[in-house]
């Protein structure tokens, strides 16, 4: 399915995918924003925008349409532990988009004069997210979870952080972790291995070992936590949060399954509890977060505020369910079905296996097979469901955020109703 090479100090990731026109290349870089130093937050992401502003041998323009121009895609993102620049393109236009992709990581512009206009971007796109009430109830939420911790902190930065970051800050940052050493390069399509890895061995030079990444562990969360944030606007976004597991647990594929169950789809117990039969949101849904030493579970709704004291009664009620009653083994098997054919479904793309492979690498240190991930999940059971919900859904110990038209007064509705559940 795939293998594994040292190149200069960056781990190669080369999975083949035979009979098809297209082909995924990913650069991921192992530092993101909780690796960052608090009055500089927000420098990975400003980085990752400035490396699409043009590179030694390429400029903005050229990097687009030599990629997007030939029926390709490009882009990148920023998150808590990893940053990473992608492109999908026919397998043809390999040679091109590799050139381009490792450009820009190795040998961004950084000119003062793009700087200074994509800041202003960068702050129309932190409006943009704080005025998205799901967005910001998001935000509120990891706060309230990960106190006075880096992950608790936007990725984005914030307008005064953003605003001081200078052309040395990147450059810098860029200098200390854009090292093949804290490279992964990923790949999947119909090509020649040995031609891509003779590509790649043209690009990256061998640098100086990697820098130690610096971070906080986070501190046990203790206590109900609860914020509320008034916004004119129709509709209430409720997000209620628990800590979960990590995502080197043994127990990962067990959380995973407790969301599917729980709100993962449509033949979900929330979706089926809280808008099939009471109808009281279009959208409800759960959200798992693995990082290499904490981890997050999440239920997120969009509702009524009238209806926020029933629509919490009713996710608590079926949290409670699966905390205190074995689910049953046709449900389990349901569950596995789906999280399986999500993983098989992306494992059939270019693009899908291409992400898994860089994803797995960086986190576990290790990917792992198909058929592996098949007896993982296979051997989870309902003990372990109800064991794990146990452990996670103490309603002692929990976070809400909510957004919307509401006073200070319905902290107090919602804490009346938590006390109610034990």
């Amino acid at each position: 399915m795939y293998k594994l090479t040292n190149i200069n100090g960056a781990t190669f990731i080369f999975s083949p995918f035979k009979d098809i026109e297209t082909a995924s290349l990913g650069v991921f870089i192992k530092i993101g924003s909780r690796f960052e130093n608090k009055n500089l937050r927000g420098v990975s992401h400003f980085l990752e925008h400035m490396v699409f502003k043009g590179s030694k041998n390429h400029s903005y323009r050229e990097i687009k349409r030599e990629i997007e121009g030939r029926g390709g895609a490009l882009n990148g993102f920023t998150s808590q532990e990893t940053t990473a620049y992608y492109a999908h393109f026919l397998s043809k236009n390999l040679p091109i988009s590799l050139d381009i992709l490792l450009d820009m990581v190795f040998s961004p512009l950084l000119k003062q004069s793009d700087i200074t206009k994509e800041r202003n971007v960068i702050l129309e796109e932190l409006k943009m997210y704080n005025d998205l009430p799901t967005s910001r109830a998001g935000s509120i939420l990891d706060k309230l979870i990960w106190p006075n911790n880096s992950l608790g902190e936007e990725i984005i930065g914030y307008i005064p952080t953003v605003s001081r970051i200078s052309k040395s800050d990147l450059s810098n940052f860029k200098d200390i972790y854009y090292k093949p050493s804290n490279l992964v390069v990923s790949f999947s399509g119909n090509y020649d291995y040995e031609k891509v890895l003779d590509l790649l061995r043209k690009k990256i030079n061998k640098f100086p070992q990697k820098t130690n990444l610096k971070y906080t562990a986070p501190k046990p969360l203790l206590g109900r936590h609860i914020k509320i944030e008034n916004k004119k606007i129709e509709q209430t976004h409720l997000c209620i949060g628990f800590r979960g597991v990590s995502y080197l647990s043994r127990q990962k594929f067990v959380i995973e399954l407790i969301s599917v169950i729980l709100g993962a789809n449509m033949s979900s117990r929330l979706f089926e509890e809280v808008r099939e039969k009471r109808a009281l949101c279009y959208e409800i849904s759960t959200d798992v977060r693995k990082y290499r030493d904490s981890g997050a579970f999440v239920i997120h709704a969009g509702l009524n505020k009238e209806k926020i004291k029933i629509a919490i009664a009713s996710i608590f009620k079926e949290l409670e369910k699966i905390k205190q009653t074995k689910v049953s083994d046709s449900e389990l098997m349901r569950a596995k079905d789906y999280m399986l054919g999500q993983i098989v479904m992306g494992l059939e793309r270019p693009q899908g296996r291409m992400f898994y492979l860089a994803e797995t690498y960086l986190s576990l240190g290790k990917i792992y097979s198909l058929e592996e991930i098949k007896e993982e999940i296979k051997r989870v059971t309902p003990d372990e469901i109800r064991n794990l919900s146990r452990g996670i859904f103490n309603f002692s110990n929990l976070c809400i955020s909510c957004v919307g038209d509401v006073g200070g007064e319905y902290e107090k509705v919602i804490s009346k109703v938590i006390s109610s559940f034990k």
